[in-house]
């Protein structure tokens, strides 16, 4: 009576430890899904003795005499730059505030930055995404051509924090990072 008992709880001990990074894995999926996918125009430049390049963007340099909201920014502060979708997934910004907007209209969002610099009306910020360690392959593209012009692909979530997901660069997409499905072993094709 007593193995039994001690086997009935090794089993469930077993099913519950297989269990919680398969439920990792499917809670990430589906915030990845929740995502708010956009494009933006960008220029990706190659650092001088640093592995990363970085990503400069239409969005990291704001005019805000063409946007609404606020004007009062100081360098260091924490910003929301409030955004639409346009045609082809291109995102363009149309206010900044220093407040995340709270909405339930899918077609606008928010993308957090920090002000990094400030000159009469326009604003210099930064956010998430703008340095990257590049594979090989979108290394020689751009150590051979550097300020290639370029779309970043991004995904923001419902914080307004932003994540690099692919560059494309020629017409060819180069994902940032590759994410495998994970497969049992055996069960795979």
């Amino acid at each position: 009576m007593n193995k039994k008992r001690t086997f009935g709880a090794l089993i469930l001990t077993g099913i519950l430890l297989a269990g919680f990074p398969l439920g990792a894995i499917a809670r990430h999926n589906y915030i990845q899904e929740q995502d708010v996918q956009i494009e933006v125009k960008s220029a990706i430049s190659p650092r001088v003795g640093v592995e990363n390049f970085e990503i400069w963007s239409e969005i990291n340099f704001l005019n805000l005499e063409e946007l609404s909201g606020g004007d009062n920014f100081l360098r260091g502060q924490t910003v929301y730059v409030h955004m639409s979708k346009g045609p082809s997934n291109v995102a363009y910004p149309f206010a900044v505030t220093s407040d995340r907007p709270i909405t339930n209209d899918t077609s606008v969002f928010a993308i957090r930055g920090k002000v990094t610099g400030r000159e009469n009306d326009s604003l210099q910020v930064r956010y998430n995404f703008e340095t990257f360690l590049p594979s090989k392959d979108v290394k020689s593209i751009f150590r051979n051509n550097p300020n290639t012009p370029s779309t970043a692909m991004l995904a923001i979530n419902d914080q307004g924090i932003a994540r690099l997901v692919s560059v494309k660069v020629n017409g060819e997409i180069y994902p940032y990072r590759r994410m495998e499905v994970p497969a049992l072993n055996g069960l795979s094709q």
